[in-house]
């Protein structure tokens, strides 16, 4: 009896002590330990994007690219006209007649950009991982939905027209439009899929080559890219067939459309594998010309805007090629860390980078004026 008081009495100085502190129970071996010592267990920020003008110095002059003298030139010699952050990796670029529309699947959502301020405005949400890119057309916002693997119908300002269930695949442009239908890319075997937008309906559907990246309308046709193919396919929308397969060198991956005048306008095509671009004349469908960038594994994009076709590859942010008809060359090319997609849109040359999680805006005059060191 006189043992069990002696112990309550201990237990009770214990409790009253003014420093004392709970203890936890041990655990695997563990020493005793305060509950106030142990480690929180809040959640991590999220890191901030990177920005463009923090890039990383990179070693000159690089290894490969154009070596003709004047041509090379750092990445971070070349200032933006604006650098717009973006809250996780984004896709596509949409340019209406005054924003600029940039999915981000991560967050189910559209990031919208004025394109007189550059400010950011209020996203599109509610849209499952929008992915393919977008279109424009039929007085509508057309995207691609991973999440419910069909194609949104929207408003301009985001209210939900139609979904029609298309399926879905991982082609990085895989919706566009004609002056009837709506077109998209709607699975890996590859589908080309036909919507009829007076009905929110398929009307259509046609097996192309596996793996299909890209679909591109241009010269009255649908341009298609397969890089597991060393051609290019050209779609008909008007009798629905395939009306040339022209070879490029291997794994083309992205396609654009003009030239130095309108009478010049050509295909032009980025292949990954060599590196190279390929000018067609969609007249003969033949190549006219094959444009050398200097390096391989060119895993980007090309445009077309102001003249000049724009390249993005990893390693070479941009690179800017003449269009001059039998002139065809590379007059600027910009080295180091950055770049991998390219656009042209809003007159300004828009360069987007997923690992940094920014659209960096240029005006294309600036451009011109950085000069190589």
């Amino acid at each position: 009896m006189l043992g069990l008081m002696l112990v309550a009495a201990a237990i009770a100085a214990a409790q009253s002590a003014p420093d004392s502190k709970p203890v936890v129970a041990k655990t695997d071996g563990a020493k005793d330990a305060p509950a106030s010592d142990l480690p929180a267990t809040a959640p991590k920020p999220k890191p901030e994007p990177v920005k463009y003008t923090e890039l990383k110095k990179m070693p000159w002059p690089p290894k490969t690219g154009v070596k003709t003298p004047g041509i090379q030139i750092p990445i971070t010699n070349l200032r933006p006209e604006a650098e717009i952050p973006l809250a996780a990796s984004p896709g596509v670029l949409l340019f209406t007649t005054d924003q600029v529309l940039i999915p981000i699947p991560a967050l189910d959502q559209i990031a919208r950009v004025e394109g007189k301020s550059n400010k950011v405005l209020e996203p599109i949400s509610g849209i499952a991982k929008p992915c393919g890119g977008a279109a424009s057309a039929f007085r509508n916002l057309w995207v691609v939905s991973c999440g419910s693997r069909s194609l949104a119908r929207l408003e301009s300002a985001g209210k939900p027209v139609a979904s029609i269930g298309t399926g879905a695949g991982t082609a990085s442009a895989a919706v566009a439009s004609t002056t009837d239908s709506v077109w998209m890319l709607s699975d890996d075997k590859t589908t080309i899929t036909r919507i009829d937008p007076e009905k929110n309906s398929i009307v259509s559907e046609f097996r192309l080559a596996a793996n299909c990246r890209s679909i591109t309308p241009a010269d009255n046709s649908l341009w298609v890219t397969c890089p597991g193919e060393k051609r290019i396919i050209r779609f008909n929308p008007q009798t629905n067939l395939v009306t040339a397969r022209i070879e490029v060198t291997p794994e083309p991956v992205s396609i654009a459309f003009g030239g130095a005048t309108p009478a010049e306008s050509s295909i032009w095509v980025l292949s990954r594998a060599q590196g190279k671009v390929a000018r067609i004349d969609p007249k003969t469908n033949k190549v006219i010309a094959t444009i050398d960038l200097g390096f391989t594994n060119a895993d980007g994009n090309l445009a077309f805007g102001d003249g000049f076709v724009w390249v993005s590859a990893p390693g070479f942010p941009i690179t800017k090629i003449s269009t001059q008809l039998e002139k065809e060359k590379v007059v600027q090319q910009f080295a180091g860390d950055g770049g991998g997609q390219i656009y042209y849109g809003l007159n300004s040359i828009w360069l987007m980078n997923a690992a940094y999680n920014n659209v960096w805006r240029l005006d294309t005059k600036r451009i011109a004026a950085t000069l190589s060191e």
